[in-house]
């Protein structure tokens, strides 16, 4: 795309108030924004200015001079010919006549001896000149002067910008520091305003990974963010995918920011140089170590910010921005002179804090390109503790250059599968294997290659079969457990909760649950690899199977365990986690809580670069989003989700994803999209907890083609599939999108038999809306979607609402016809552009029969009269005399007025 030109303000809205009151207080002389380079400032006023020319106060813009001797030169064209320094009494009364002769009755216009726009000559009189002075330090003292005689007599309103008041001269200070002048420091952008100012830059969706990268990057400074956006359309790895826009690299300095860091470092020291690339290169640097004069001459510069971690103080840069522009012009050798001698120093302090061995052994092997083994090798293990896989793959492929031992192999694999790389993963799992010493080792080995055959390559039998073979190899109990859970784990991995937890409770928790009891069981007690292992998998089978209210403790347990444990090779990262915690909280009926447990994961797994636990969170978050009703946010996470799982090999969670955006897609009647994402799915191998919902982005698909049918069909076997599983929870949940379609009275029966069995709180209130529905109760249906409403699903509330107000319609019942059209309008607000069978309950269809009501559907979906005869099996004879009732009724007299009667949709 051609790079965008005007950008758009977003946020400051409480600064934009502050100036409002500020202009209409006479008492207030001017109003002045702080701000460092970059955040905005020049935006800010102007978009103040045309807010006070829009009600009616004329303004002007002073110029900033660089060159002194030329006095009165940043107004001299707001000022009158002829007007001149020698006589000051003069130039204040020609300068104040000037600013003020327009608002008592000039010409229209917007500056001196112009009438302000949109003024009225009644109120005229009480409007004063808005004086906008873009960087106060370029105002001549001149001018200054006679800007603070024109504050004072009431003939000018000061709006002016300060990047720095170390220079400013002493009566631009004055005039900002005034007991009558208000001051607004602009803060940078939030994450959300990033994505807002992206979204309207690019004219579509950026993919939400996109907008946390770049809002790092540019620390919400809006001139780096304009920067790093249009570089990176300019390199094309800025990309539109054809559902958002998506980074597909990594973002590198652009030539303005290169230009604005050395404009700024121009004329320092060669010693603050030096000191400045070192900390670039190796932040954070110990302050002790550079030297006073450069610390603050970069200080003053806004160059470094000073870091506390315990009794050592440090420094590091003071925007993220620098670093990208300083390390790439730091020449070669300068670069490895540095990383040597820091290592040295580092060394020679005795590397006492948990990161140093890690740098130590990073800048080593940056410098010369090897380090000792042992070295790289334990920096390796701590990279993973911190759950930095590029490093740990840096490190630990540096270390099998340098040594054969099993452990660096084994760390290298790992990170070549979180990384993508599955074919690299297996080959370095086949040379581990080659190195394994005792019985722990081929433990770890086994759970590395049954973790990447069963979410890498999802092959269930191989990755079963590797287990086995490792269980019979193994002779100590506490490794054989930790097998057991890990076995466990591969079955609910492939959707089979109920075998799975017959697995690892008869491993692990047979005692524990004859002497605890249901709740508060805790497996695998005193074996930590064991317990990280199977508990958050046992915590899904829980809620799966319908103990919602101990897999709730569990999935949290399970969590907080993850996050102790000191790490070891082939433990899922902990945001796997979260998510099992995200699915009890979501049966327990607390959607916003699971969706803010969500969004904390997602923020986790960013700041950690973990491809894997990024697009398993995001397609958490479109599940959580679909149910509590906003397709479009769902399309986005289930985008993110197909996208991160796309580049990096994870066919799988692909899946999962691209059956979520199906579904979403649908929901929003998008059906070419969700037709796209449909077909691609029929390429990719079925996986996951949730591995019996993958045919409802297909079902909803069918049911916006007007395919009602076969929909419910490709849902009735999806539920059989859940049922065989034992997983109640997703039968729940097809069982009620099956009522949701039309066939509440076959999705009854079953429902409540689940209801019955589980204690979940979104299940009984699913089988409450269903019973209401199949009984045509229109108390009951509005007693159902309050409880769903108050659950936050708000779509199932919104169509359950709809529902009962046409039952009352039929009753003639108007009065609580239309407070429940009014809860369900209220509802459908929150769901975005979700467009469903249920919802159109409301408007022309509540005059409808329930079959007159089906046909309407289907007719305005696109399909004939034969074709609507064979989905709902009657004949074409009957359609035929259905719609000429259907269109009687809503009196139209066509398919295109039927369409736009029953959909409200316009037309001419």
């Amino acid at each position: 795309m051609e790079a965008p030109t005007a950008w758009p303000f977003v946020g400051h809205e409480r600064e934009l108030a502050d100036f409002d009151e500020a202009l209409a207080n006479e008492q207030c002389h001017a109003f002045v924004v702080h701000g460092p380079q970059g955040i905005g400032k020049s935006h800010f006023a102007q978009v103040c200015r045309e807010r006070a020319e829009r009600r009616g106060h004329p303004a002007g813009k002073a110029v900033a001079v660089s060159e002194p001797g030329f006095p009165l030169a940043s107004l001299a064209h707001l000022l009158p010919s002829g007007a001149g320094v020698g006589d000051a009494v003069s130039l204040f009364a020609s300068a104040r006549e000037a600013f003020t002769g327009g608002i008592a009755g000039g010409t229209a216009g917007g500056g001196p001896g112009e009438r302000p726009r949109g003024s009225a000559s009644g109120t005229a009189a009480r409007r004063r000149f808005t004086l906008v002075v873009d960087d106060l330090d370029g105002l001549d003292e001149a001018s200054a002067s006679l800007t603070a005689q024109l504050l004072e007599a009431g003939a000018a309103f000061l709006l002016g910008t300060v990047g720095s008041l170390q220079n400013l001269g002493p009566v631009a200070y004055c005039l900002q520091s005034g007991g009558r002048t208000r001051r607004a420091d602009l803060n940078p952008l939030s994450e959300p305003q990033t994505g807002e100012v992206m979204v309207r830059v690019l004219g579509g969706p950026v993919e939400p990974r996109t907008v946390s990268l770049l809002h790092r990057v540019s620390g919400g400074n809006p001139c780096y963010l304009r920067e790093f956006v249009l570089n990176a359309l300019a390199e094309e790895s800025l990309v539109d995918d054809g559902e958002s826009w998506t980074l597909i690299s990594d973002l590198g300095p652009t030539p303005l920011l290169s230009e604005i860091v050395e404009r700024r470092l121009a004329g320092v020291s060669p010693e603050t140089r030096r000191t400045l690339n070192r900390i670039a290169l190796c932040q954070p640097v110990e302050a002790a170590s550079l030297p006073d004069g450069a610390m603050d001459e970069l200080e003053v510069l806004g160059f470094t910010r000073p870091l506390r971690e315990g009794r050592r103080e440090s420094v590091a840069l003071a925007h993220p921005a620098h670093e990208k522009v300083l390390r790439v012009a730091i020449p070669s050798p300068e670069r490895r002179r540095i990383l040597s001698e820091e290592a040295e120093l580092v060394r020679a302090r005795g590397a006492k804090r948990f990161t140093d061995k890690l740098r130590i052994a990073s800048w080593q092997l940056a410098a010369t390109g090897s380090a000792d083994p042992d070295t790289l090798l334990r920096a390796a293990t701590l990279a993973r503790r911190t759950q930095n896989f590029r490093t740990v793959r840096e490190l630990s492929r540096a270390a099998c250059r340098e040594g054969e031992d099993f452990l660096s192999r084994l760390l290298l694999a790992e990170s070549l599968y979180e990384l993508g790389d599955l074919a690299g993963a297996w080959e370095v799992f086949e040379e581990a294997a080659e190195r394994t010493d005792g019985e722990f080792d081929r433990l770890l080995l086994a759970i590395g290659r049954s973790r990447l055959l069963a979410w890498g390559f999802i092959d269930a039998r191989r990755a079963l079969d590797v287990n086995a073979e490792a269980a019979h190899e193994v002779s100590e109990p506490r490794h054989r457990d930790a097998l057991t859970a890990a076995r466990g784990a591969i079955l609910v991995a492939f959707g089979r909760p109920e075998e799975a937890l017959r697995v690892v409770d008869a491993a692990g928790c047979g005692s524990a649950a004859a002497s605890q009891g249901p709740v508060g069981v805790r497996c695998f007690e005193g074996n930590c690899l064991a317990g990280v292992l199977g508990n958050g998998p046992r915590a899904i089978a829980l809620v799966a199977t319908g103990r919602v209210r101990e897999g709730l403790e569990s999935a949290r347990e399970a969590y907080e365990e993850r996050v102790r444990l000191e790490e070891t090779p082939a433990i899922p990262h902990p945001v796997e986690y979260l998510s099992i915690v995200m699915f009890a909280l979501e049966e327990e009926g607390r959607l916003d809580e699971a969706y803010k447990t969500g969004e904390r994961g997602w923020q986790e797994a960013l700041a950690d670069d973990v491809a894997g636990a990024e697009a398993l969170i995001a397609a958490a978050l479109a599940r959580c989003s679909l149910l509590l009703g906003r397709p479009a946010e769902a399309r986005r996470w289930a985008a993110q989700s197909a996208g991160v799982a796309s580049r990096n090999s994870f066919p799988g969670t692909l899946h999962i994803a691209l059956a979520r955006k199906a579904e979403a897609a649908a929901l929003m009647q998008d059906v070419p999209a969700a037709a796209k994402a449909v077909e691609a799915c029929s390429q990719l191998p079925r996986w996951g907890a949730f591995r019996s919902e993958l045919p409802l982005g297909q079902a909803w698909l069918l049911s916006a083609q007007g395919k009602q049918q076969a929909a419910r069909g490709v849902l009735w076997e999806a539920a059989e599939d859940a049922r065989a599983a034992g997983h109640l929870a997703s039968e729940a949940r097809i069982l009620t999108d099956i009522a949701r379609l039309g066939d509440a009275r076959g999705a009854e029966a079953r429902l409540q038999h689940i209801a019955g069995t589980s204690d979940g709180a979104l299940t009984a209130a699913r089988a409450s809306y269903v019973a209401a529905l199949a009984a045509g109760d229109p108390e009951r249906l509005m007693r159902s979607a309050h409880v769903l409403a108050g659950a936050g699903a708000s779509l199932v509330a919104a169509e359950a609402a709809a529902s009962a107000c046409t039952q009352w319609t039929h009753r003639g019942e108007q009065r609580p016809a239309t407070a429940a059209e009014n809860l369900s309008t209220s509802l459908r607000r929150q769901c975005e552009q979700a467009r469903t069978p249920g919802l159109t309950a409301l408007g022309a269809a509540k005059h409808l029969t329930a079959r007159e009501a089906e046909i309407a559907g289907l007719v305005c979906s696109g399909l004939t009269n034969a074709e609507v005869a064979e989905s709902v099996t009657i004949s074409k004879r009957t359609v035929d005399n259905h719609l000429q009732n259907i269109y009687r009724k809503l009196g139209v007299r066509s398919r295109r007025e039927l369409r736009a009667a029953y959909l409200k949709e316009d037309f001419s």
